[in-house]
């Protein structure tokens, strides 16, 4: 029996049936009457319909799981990628991971079979864990856009507290406020029997009024103020990388008595070892190319060949290309996400405010494209990290590659290592007798009168 037969049978006389049935929805005292109404969508999937989008489904799961599970295990085991910015990029992992374990299984499987044979806690847990799942994965997105407009904006005041404890400390409050204001969720899941005997879980609430407050307030929360935040850093971030790059190319010469002074200056300033180390990274200091979360970079003169302006010239192309790499990944992630969630915020505020309308507005294929449309967004992301950031793409490389045999490891393996130590011993020496050099030529040169 479909919803509308349900109140035909029961208000027979009654003109405005529209009218009823929402008045029924939220407000009748007729328990069986509301369960029913509540299960209509649910009642009047057809077979094929499930069977269509089970592949898609399944699909989803696979490359979320497998994706999402990559990046954890590359970023914990590299620990050359454990920057700020890739500790966020591995909470977001964990959250899509757990949406993809925890939710997809929980929702195919009730689709198939047109029934939820998991339980009463199963079917609170599952709500439950998606909505703290879109919680962490928005404001892990938020703090990643704030992390990056401190860092590229205002260095010098973001690097005293721009460390991997205080990232540590945004993410235990992320999954703190995602655990609690998505507890209303808990509470007003229910599991209930349809008139077929089989069981469908829905959220009952108590007070349409109450609903509709609730909803108002996650839509804000999760979908327009991480929206404005998002938009106002990667603004300013685009902003600053612009004007970087404008006085960058405005100024193709430098003055060579200056950058003469800046290295004489840096040599007496830092110690010597300090230079040394940067062989291990290339032209950046402690950091490469590509990891783009660097501040403040230091241009190494003695490993590098030509004459100091353009060796300042590509050192500081080379860091704002890195940082532009980024930026445009993490943009790229943020524009997934929105793309993935706002047609399920709009249905489900369209669903609580007006629920006639959009039962005759939107067909079930389309209602069910859209949730697997939000899904998508767990699977999209390590894909992303693969195609534009190469550190990632080359440690996916690593993972899938197979272990060498003993062989090959005891042979070329650790003569390759042998023939590395020494080339970076005989460039230790060489660039120690280069600076002795320079500074001995510096400093016995007589200033003119």
């Amino acid at each position: 029996m479909n919803c509308t037969d349900c109140v035909s049978n029961t208000f027979e006389d009654c003109e405005n049936l529209s009218d009823i049935l929402e008045l029924l929805r939220f407000q009748a005292d007729n328990e069986t009457l509301i369960k029913r109404l509540n299960d209509c969508n649910y009642l009047e999937y057809p077979k094929p319909l499930h069977l269509a989008i089970s592949i898609p489904y399944a699909a989803v799961f696979l490359l979320s799981v497998l994706g999402n599970f990559l990046v954890i295990l590359t970023l914990v085991r590299h620990k050359k990628m454990r920057t700020i910015t890739n500790v966020y990029l591995l909470n977001l992992a964990v959250s899509d991971l757990l949406l993809a374990v925890f939710c997809m299984p929980f929702t195919l499987i009730p689709l198939l079979l047109q029934d939820f044979i998991f339980g009463d806690v199963i079917c609170v847990l599952i709500r439950y864990l998606q909505s703290v799942s879109v919680t962490v994965s928005c404001y892990t997105l938020v703090a990643i856009s704030l992390e990056r407009y401190y860092a590229i904006c205002q260095p010098l005041q973001s690097r005293r507290w721009q460390t991997l404890y205080h990232s540590y400390r945004v993410l235990a409050f992320i999954w703190i406020l995602g655990l609690s204001i998505t507890i209303p969720i808990a509470v007003f899941t229910k599991r209930l029997q349809v008139s077929t005997g089989a069981y469908a879980c829905r959220e009952i609430w108590s007070d349409f009024l109450t609903e509709k407050l609730y909803t108002g307030f996650l839509d804000i929360l999760l979908l327009l103020m991480p929206l404005c935040i998002m938009g106002y850093s990667y603004g300013q971030i685009g902003s600053q990388l612009w004007k970087d790059l404008t006085v960058n190319l405005s100024k193709n010469m430098f003055p060579a008595t200056n950058i003469i002074a800046t290295h004489i200056l840096l040599y007496i300033s830092l110690p010597f070892e300090r230079w040394i180390k940067t062989e291990k990274s290339g032209v950046n200091g402690s950091q490469t190319p590509d990891d783009g979360t660097g501040c403040c970079d230091i241009m190494n003169p003695l490993l590098l060949n030509g004459t100091p302006q353009n060796l300042r010239q590509v050192n500081y192309q080379r860091v704002l290309l890195s940082k532009k790499r980024v930026i445009k990944m993490l943009c790229v992630v943020v524009l997934e996400y929105f793309i993935c969630w706002t047609p399920l915020f709009i249905i489900n505020t369209w669903t609580v405010m007006d629920y006639m309308s959009i039962r005759s507005s939107l067909n079930l294929l389309t209602k069910a494209l859209v949730l697997l449309l939000a899904y998508i967004s767990s699977c999209v992301h390590p894909i992303t990290y693969c195609f534009m950031n190469r550190s990632f793409r080359q440690s996916f490389a690593t993972a899938f590659k197979c272990c060498p045999g003993p062989l090959s490891r005891s042979g070329k393996s650790m003569a390759l290592v042998s023939e590395t130590s020494q080339v970076r011993h005989q460039k230790r020496i060489d660039a120690t007798s280069t600076a002795q050099t320079s500074l001995r030529v510096v400093f016995q040169k007589k200033p003119r009168i």
